[in-house]
This record gives C-alpha cells, structure tokens and sequence, in this order.
C-alpha cells in the first residue's frame, strides 16, 4: 500500500497538532489553571522514604542533600533558564512526592515570583507555579513581629 505525499503531510501535521495540544493539557495541570499547585508534570529520578526523614529540619536538609546528584547552582540556573530569566531569589531542597527536588524561587525580569520544582537527580523542570507576594510580604510581617516582641523580651 502506498500513502502518497500529501496524506503523509496531513497525518504528520495531525500528530504534531495533537502533541502540542497534549503538551498544553500538561503545562495547564489537571485543573487548567497552570502551575497545577504540588503536582508534579512527572516523577522525580530521587527517591525518598519520606517516613524515613528526620524531624529536625537541619537533619531533613542533610538527609537530602547527601541523596542530591544535583548542587543548588545547576537548580537554580535551570530554575531560572525555565521562566525566561530572572534572578534565584531561594533554593531549598525538599521532599515532593516521595523524591527529592530543589524548591527555587525565581523573581523574572516582570517582577513575577515564580516557584520551580527541580528534579534533585538531572536538574529538569518538574514543575512551575506563580507565588503570590502578598503571602511573602505576610510571613515578612510576621517574621518582624516576632522579632520585635523577643526584642520587648530582652529588655
């Protein structure tokens, strides 16, 4: 059976259409808001019983970070190559999942705070989700209440 040159172009051109369409059903999350919140667009290359972790916080990053192929300078840069620019803001290794990832907070030249989920083992993107400032702003808030009211313990 011989398929000639112009169905050959139109089924090619049909699978290309589709692939694109599949590729947007994935950036857009299952809810199609973006970002898709914690989901991961795939499974991390780092496995982690997460159960296994320590409680302390400092213990979890040492925990982390000795199954961590990936340094914090190659997440960022591909944090940061993935949303177009920018600066690294925060990298924080975490657990997601049940693998480990770099946590790195990207401000864009738009001034947009972006969140990008870095696979800890090959330094891919496994996800993207816009920050809201305010939040931080919040915490910042909090943060220096805090501070003041050890400072008014001092004295």
């Amino acid at each position: 059976m011989r398929i000639g040159k112009r169905a050959a172009v139109v089924t090619a051109g049909a699978a290309v259409a589709l692939a694109a369409a599949s590729g947007v059903a994935v950036a857009a999350g299952e809810d199609g808001q973006g970002g898709g919140g914690d989901d991961l667009t795939r499974a991390g290359t780092v496995a982690v019983d997460e159960s296994a972790l320590p409680e302390d916080d400092a213990a979890e990053q040492e925990a982390l970070a000795e199954l961590a192929t990936v340094d914090e300078a190659a997440a960022t840069a591909a944090a940061v190559e993935s949303v177009g620019g920018g600066e690294a803001v925060e990298a924080e290794l975490e657990d997601e999942d049940g693998f480990v990832v770099w946590e790195v907070e990207v401000r864009g030249a738009d001034g947009t705070l972006q969140e990008v989920t870095v696979d800890a083992g090959d330094a891919s993107v496994l996800g993207t989700e816009a920050e809201d400032d305010e939040a931080d702003d919040d915490e910042a808030d909090d943060d220096e209440a805090e501070d003041d009211a050890d400072d008014q313990d001092d004295d």
